[in-house]
């Protein structure tokens, strides 16, 4: 009864470590996809080359910024990300947005700053 009882219990613990993990690619790659959709849609607000306009608050952009995790997505910028866009342009989007970065919050190495 013992063995079974523990056989039972690593049976279970395994389960909840496949779910777990499978949880967090999941969610990993909704994160992706929300950065990879205000990639798209704020691309005018965000890129290096481009002027310094916001998107206005009912825009297909700020629809996208206001329904994220604006800081994970932080964590998703690529060099080739970097390269293109100006983070103190993201953290301006997220906060006309209304779904601003902490004050404080390293964002890719932009730490952001108190209004």
């Amino acid at each position: 009864m013992a063995r079974g009882a523990r056989v039972t219990g690593a049976y279970l613990c395994c389960l909840l470590v496949v779910f777990a993990a499978i949880r967090s690619c999941s969610s990993s790659y909704e994160v992706q996809a929300m950065k990879d959709d205000i990639m798209r849609y704020c691309r005018f607000y965000l890129e290096k080359n481009m002027g310094d306009q916001f998107p206005p608050e009912k825009s297909v952009c700020c629809d996208h910024v206001k329904s994220a995790n604006v800081a994970s997505i932080c964590q998703e910028f690529t060099a080739q990300d970097l390269a293109k866009i100006k983070l103190s342009k993201w953290v301006a989007v997220a906060k006309v947005c209304d779904n601003p970065l902490a004050v404080g919050f390293n964002c890719a190495g932009y730490i952001v700053p108190a209004a």
